[in-house]
């Protein structure tokens, strides 16, 4: 099947064909296609749409679902292929989302095209969760929950050998990465100077400035052991909350899963989606409760290296907001505002967990 060039271009004929071995739809004939944008200023990498149906006959099938493609900001499209994110999430979907332990939308279909460009239809998740929201921030019950369910799926794929077989699934100091990563932090790194100094502690800036030159060496202090299977990208945009249930959680979004630590999710979560008084005040109790949730399960796995191992993850992912202010297309307004959280709870992180002291900076 031809893959639709954006979900505008989404036919109810296209649809049903893609959809008519697939449950629970069981072969119904769609007659209407209602398109809404729900990804502007949450995607960095990816449209995503929601799509509304109208069948021909009444049935049990939903009347909603989730359409995600490629984005189609050239920047951040020309990075998304270099790291091959889109094949990372199809093969997500079709060897881990089966038997993963994670509350994750149900995927329908799913095609990549030999251009590069895919298609994942997936379950609409709004009538039973909220997504969080970047911009406001992690409430401490959400940062638990979010914890608590990182911990489980972290422990399930602790160091185990069905982690060689996955050969699509990266390590973040591989080729590719280390071909890509450093220049958006390079890129990055004027602009966070002239921009954003009057926003930022100095320290942070100096930080920035000292990590220059020894980024790729960075790289692979934060790549190494001990690996699990890790989301990756667990701000808070990604993750949906019942609206009855504060422990009943969805993830979604896993175009950047790795072969990693699992302690970097944590670290990603908290300094880019935690207010930073609440991070700045708990990240040591949050990182406790995930660190004690794994040891539990038998694995031995010291503080000093979960500490360590989160402050070198925190000082690492700077370079997402280096992307947000010197290469990538933020998109709108609300991009623009999910930016500004991002960049300035991470560099504030940094400097609030004493991150330097990991990196000998």
């Amino acid at each position: 099947m031809d893959i639709p060039l954006m979900p505008s271009s989404i036919t109810t004929e296209w649809l049903t064909q893609a959809l008519q071995e697939t449950e629970p739809f069981g072969g119904a004939t769609i007659t209407n296609v209602g398109v809404t944008d729900i990804g502007e200023g949450t995607g960095i990498f990816g449209e995503i749409a929601m799509l509304s149906l109208t069948f021909a006959e009444e049935g049990t099938a939903p009347t909603s679902l989730v359409v995600k493609m490629p984005c189609i900001e050239p920047e951040n499209l020309m990075v998304a292929q270099a790291l091959g994110i889109y094949e990372r999430e199809l093969n997500f979907f079709e060897h881990i989302a089966p038997s993963t332990s994670l509350r994750i939308p149900d995927c329908y279909f799913s095609q990549m095209g030999e251009d590069g460009r895919f298609i994942i239809l997936m379950e609409d998740l709004s009538d039973e969760f909220s997504v969080g929201d970047q911009v406001i921030g992690a409430s401490n019950t959400q940062v638990e929950s979010a914890i608590t369910t990182l911990a489980k799926f972290h422990t399930e794929w602790w160091e185990s050998p069905s982690l060689l077989e996955l050969g699509w699934l990266p390590k973040q100091n591989d080729p590719a990465y280390l071909a890509a990563v450093p220049g958006i932090f390079r890129a990055g790194l004027p602009v966070l100077i002239s921009d954003w100094a009057d926003r930022l502690p100095a320290e942070s800036i100096e930080i920035a400035n000292k990590l220059d030159p020894r980024f790729e060496e960075l790289m692979h202090a934060f790549a190494a052991g001990p690996f699990t299977f890790a989301h990756s990208d667990t701000r808070l945009d990604n993750w949906f909350f019942h609206h009855h249930d504060s422990e009943n959680i969805a993830l979604i979004d896993f175009q950047l899963c790795s072969k990693a630590r699992g302690v970097n999710d944590i670290a990603y979560f908290i300094g880019t989606s935690v207010a930073r008084e609440l991070a700045s005040e708990n990240w040591e109790r949050y990182l406790q409760l995930w660190w004690e949730l794994i040891n539990e399960q038998g694995i031995s796995y010291s503080w000093d290296d979960a500490v360590e191992h989160y402050q070198l993850a925190a000082l690492y992912y700077t370079v997402g907001g280096m992307s947000l202010i010197g290469s990538f297309d933020t998109g709108n307004e609300r991009g623009a505002a999910m930016a500004e959280a991002y960049v300035t709870r991470t560099f504030n992180h940094i400097v609030d967990i004493g991150a330097a002291e990991a990196f000998n900076l």
